[in-house]
């Protein structure tokens, strides 16, 4: 019985939907006039509501727009309060019909703030560091080279380039050990600090020629320009005389006869008259030489007294401050 419940329904159903869609006219005419017209006012009204419904469609409510992403909550299928399910959430529900509110744009992230200053480590390129952090370095004026076992080796000028390898501490200073640039001795030697040296960052080859050049013109011509400006001060201004070095010349050679006539015992007295006679020369020139310095210093007592004033110091001084235009910023230090 159950396994043909279902067609023998359908089969019944469709018989009984024929008979009362083919036998309701019939039924309708046999009626008493009264039900007939209760029939057709009822059949009107649902013509009525159907045509209404066809024109006037209910409306939909608008979907709603999420705003700061996620989806809608469900709506409950009724209102009763047991259906309907509180929430936490803080995402805002505004309807497609009103006007959304602008979103701000975003910021972007701000790095980190630096603390501190930079580490040498973190300098680029050849820049002006401490000591400590140096990698090379250009001597600014004479120093002196000493071996790793402290034997004098001469001095440097200034202008050369000097690759630090390590560093040792010393009694007046720190010790820089290495060698000079292009290199001509097989065995590191040493040179301290406190001759006060240009220490830079990085490598020579990160310059090129011309300010390698200018890098080395400029720190040898300024070296020789303060050795020149120290011998000035320490001559009391004899030195920025012009005729200082002729006076220096001519009384080394009046010195110098005059000490090898004393030697000569043999010479008979004609010969001996003979180099007498060009000692005395010697002399005289050396006099003369003499008076004509005098009479410069007299002359420019106020340029002795300041040094800096001095011609030739400013000359040399021009001269290297000519190569500061063809090297980066930060290493021509006058």
């Amino acid at each position: 019985m159950r396994k043909n419940f279902w067609p023998v329904l359908i089969i019944v159903a469709a018989v009984g939907a024929a008979a009362i869609w083919t036998q309701t006219p019939r039924f309708v005419t046999s009626l008493p006039d009264c039900a007939r017209d209760i029939f057709r006012t009822a059949v009107r009204k649902a013509y009525t509501l159907i045509a209404e419904s066809k024109f006037t469609p209910t409306p939909v409510p608008p979907e709603p727009v999420i705003i700061g992403g996620g989806t809608a909550p469900a709506e409950p299928e009724n209102d009763s309060p047991a259906n309907v399910q509180t929430t936490t959430s803080r995402t805002v529900v505004v309807q497609a019909d009103a006007p959304a509110a602008p979103v701000p744009p975003s910021r972007p992230s701000m790095p980190p703030a630096v603390s501190g200053s930079l580490a040498p480590s973190d300098i680029k390129g050849v820049q002006v560091v401490n000591t400590s952090s140096a990698e090379w370095c250009v001597l600014t004026r004479s120093t002196p080279i000493e071996s790793l076992d402290e034997k004098p080796l001469g001095t440097a000028s200034g202008g050369r380039f000097f690759v630090i390898e390590r560093r040792a501490r010393a009694a007046d200073g720190k010790l820089l050990i290495g060698n000079f640039t292009p290199k001509k001795l097989s065995q590191p030697v040493q040179i301290n600090s406190r001759y006060a040296p240009l220490c830079l960052s990085g490598s020579p080859d990160e310059l090129t020629t011309a300010q390698l050049h200018a890098l080395k013109m400029y720190y040898q011509l300024r070296g020789e320009a303060l050795d020149y400006l120290e011998e000035v001060r320490k001559t009391q201004g004899d030195s920025a005389s012009p005729f200082y070095r002729k006076l220096a010349e001519a009384e080394r050679i009046r010195d110098f006869r005059a000490k090898e006539l004393a030697g000569m015992n043999t010479l008979s007295g004609d010969q001996k008259a003979v180099e007498l006679a060009e000692l005395e020369k010697l002399k005289d020139k050396a006099a003369e030489i003499r008076s004509q310095h005098e009479d410069w210093k007299r002359a420019h007592s106020a340029q002795i007294s300041d040094p800096a004033r001095d011609p030739h110091y400013q000359e040399l001084v021009g001269e290297y401050r000519r190569y500061a235009a063809s090297l980066p910023d930060g290493l021509a230090v006058d």
